[in-house]
């Protein structure tokens, strides 16, 4: 009887990312139905992270063996911050100010895992190298919780007469959802040591939020080897884009934000 002896699996490879994103963050988000307006720069985020505890964490993580991946990516940041407003109005017979402040605690994670399959590979036809294309599949777990509060205060003078008053508001709310997302993944080769890679991918669909797209490009490139591991760096832009929403009312939360930035990073090979 012949005996066959399988061929050997092919080796896993690791790849483990360290990275700093560095996002503009637009849209409109709702507390227990109070509607806020999203608007922050880098510098207001970074100035704004809360470092009596874990501010930030980013890391992004790959298995491969031969054309399969397996992926995990992990955004976390703990945002708090306080704005005071005064305003006064003075005319010939009221005398008014209004005066108060706003203070926001925010805390989000997103924890991204999936599995990608190589379906093509060979010399680029436009630009140099070789490239490979992927196709992925995945979900993408998102956890919010955000607590916003005003102390307003207000004081009207008409002649002798003197009213003034206080009021003290808070929204507050905690979410975790889910979204499935497919998308595709272009690496090309343009050089030993360098690469580009290209990454897009939908989701949503409505099993968890409405809709969510996010696009990723970075430039990779061999920094050095330590103690015989390659130590990559790159540099790249990300946006990631969700529209979520859950309850009406006075219980509605809703989060409809585009992130999108520059991103940098160090990725070690074993």
């Amino acid at each position: 009887m012949e005996q066959r002896t399988l061929a050997p699996m092919s080796e896993w490879t690791f790849v483990f990312t360290t990275y700093g994103w560095i996002p503009w963050m637009s849209g409109n988000m709702a507390v227990r139905g109070r509607a806020f307006d999203v608007n922050a720069n880098p510098g207001e985020i970074f100035s704004h992270l809360d470092w009596s505890t874990l501010p930030a964490w980013m890391s992004y993580a790959e298995a491969r063996n031969g054309p399969v991946s397996l992926f995990n990516d992990i955004v976390y940041a703990n945002i708090t911050g306080a704005k005071n407003f005064a305003r006064a109005s003075d005319r010939q017979i009221i005398d008014s100010s209004l005066g108060g402040a706003v203070s926001v605690d925010y805390e989000q994670v997103i924890v991204e895992f999936g599995g990608a399959y190589e379906v093509w590979s060979g010399q680029n036809p436009i630009a140099t190298g070789s490239t490979s294309l992927d196709l992925l599949a995945g979900g993408r777990y998102w956890h919010q919780d955000a607590d916003i509060s005003a102390n307003v205060s207000a004081s009207v003078n008409i002649g002798d007469l003197s009213v003034s008053g206080n009021r003290v508001t808070a929204r507050s709310g905690s979410v975790d959802w889910v979204d499935p997302f497919i998308g595709a993944r272009l690496r090309n080769q343009i050089a030993p040591g360098e690469e580009i890679m290209v990454r897009a991918d939908v989701g949503g669909f409505g099993a968890g939020s409405e809709a969510s797209w996010q696009v990723l490009a970075t430039y990779n490139w061999k920094m050095c080897t330590s103690s015989g591991y390659v130590i990559d760096g790159y540099l790249g832009y990300r946006a990631l884009s969700v529209d979520y929403s859950q309850g009406s009312g006075n219980t509605e939360y809703k989060f409809d934000v585009l992130q999108q930035g520059p991103v940098i990073g160090t990725t070690l090979h074993f």
